[in-house]
């Protein structure tokens, strides 16, 4: 992302993450995968695709909006009127892996607080209306133009207008912009904001993932049930983990910082002091997918099979919708830690650590770099236990 001239990475997240909103004008500096307005509407035909659509609806005076969810008919979308709705798409780099270079936008950001790819294509005057979300977001402009108006939180009130989107009233603005091909506007949780197209537009959207309190409890509960963690409300907790104080230095590809897992710590209150357990639990919960999102895998006795048979596979490539991050728990050092792929977690020694740190930036395991795991038997079970979860796309030779 081409920030303004006198910001750089640190000074982003120093004075705007988790902050303030941020409005960048031709911030998309370089070129990145599209998708036509017919592509994402066959997208949203399919059935293991989560898309909706958004009516904006005017009458006598008043607004309301209505939501249809996926997949859709061809001739549904076909039929669709000009104006006054908008059409969402989540997930799309889980689907279509290249489009994950659209978080090449944001590189100071852990991959493991990035959460999908969203795309909307909007007809003019379309809009989900003014709401706020809980987790920040990078609203990229990839075609046409969107006005987004911002206001403060204590400015504006819940709105009955659809209980289902959790919309607010409309408000006035106190800020306000219109987005053209290659803004961003970058939004952190809590800021009420209300998007409305101008012509037929496009907006690709980064969304991160913050992990929830009752989630967090709940994998506590199932991996260490002799420890409890106590009511978020009672001790006053935010709902949400959050990292205000996020460094640059933390964005290496798949790994969970030893600053992440110290907040996690204070997040929940020293319920559980040891860290190895902290680590188990952020990683489990944030590379735990959606259901309709996780991978095929092959059974243990195939995936050993796999690993060990230089014949079955030249290369591997992690699977598009594979989850994978890792931690060092030996005080952040480069000793030891805990390997994280789709809600599952496996202990692993430095040495295989260092393995999943090159997997994590390349994505993939090349020839020399499988005949390294096969000759280590240690690496060669890794590698199983990688297959048995699904890491890897094992659709393709």
């Amino acid at each position: 992302m081409q920030l303004p001239d006198e910001l750089d990475p640190a000074g982003f997240l120093a004075e705007f993450w988790q902050k303030k909103p941020l409005f960048v004008r031709a911030g998309v500096d370089a070129p990145l995968p599209q998708l036509s307005p017919d592509e994402l509407a066959w997208l949203a035909t399919l059935p293991d695709v989560e898309s909706r659509l958004v009516f904006t609806e005017r009458r006598q005076g008043k607004t309301t909006y209505r939501v249809d969810h996926g997949p859709f008919d061809d001739s549904v979308l076909a039929a669709l009127p000009d104006r006054d709705w908008t059409l969402l798409v989540q997930d799309i780099d889980k689907h279509l892996p290249e489009f994950r270079r659209w978080f090449d936008l944001v590189p100071f950001v852990p991959d493991w607080r990035i959460d999908d790819l969203m795309i909307s294509f909007a007809a003019p005057g379309g809009s989900v209306g003014p709401h706020v979300d809980n987790y920040d977001v990078f609203l990229c402009q990839a075609a046409g133009q969107r006005e987004w108006r911002l206001t403060r939180a204590d400015s504006v009130s819940e709105s009955g207008a659809n209980g289902e989107l959790a919309l607010l009233n409309e408000f006035a603005a106190d800020q306000s912009w219109i987005a053209q091909e290659h803004d961003i506007l970058y939004l952190p949780p809590g800021v009420p904001h209300w998007g409305i197209a101008v012509d037929r537009c496009m907006t690709f959207s980064i969304g991160m993932r913050a992990p929830e309190w009752p989630e967090f409890a709940s994998a506590s509960e199932r991996l260490f049930p002799t420890r409890k963690i106590a009511d978020q409300e009672a001790i006053g907790r935010s709902l949400f983990y959050r990292d205000p104080d996020l460094q640059a230095d933390e964005a290496s590809p798949g790994l969970i910082s030893r600053r992440a897992l110290l907040r996690a710590r204070d997040w929940v209150a020293a319920c559980h002091p040891d860290d190895e357990q902290i680590a188990a639990i952020l990683g489990s919960v944030v590379t735990d997918p959606k259901a309709w999102l996780s991978p095929e895998h092959p059974g243990m006795a195939e995936s050993h099979d796999i690993a060990r048979d230089s014949g079955k596979r030249a290369e591997l490539a992690l699977h598009g919708m594979a989850k994978i991050a890792f931690a060092r728990t030996d005080n952040g050092s480069r000793g030891g830690g805990f390997l994280f792929v789709n809600g599952f977690h496996h202990s692993a020694d430095a040495v295989q650590i260092d393995q999943i740190e090159r997997l994590c930036r390349s994505r993939r395991l090349t020839a020399d770099d499988l005949a390294q795991w096969r000759a280590k038997p240690a690496l060669q079970d890794l590698l199983a236990w990688l297959l048995s979860h699904g890491a890897f796309d094992l659709g393709t030779e």
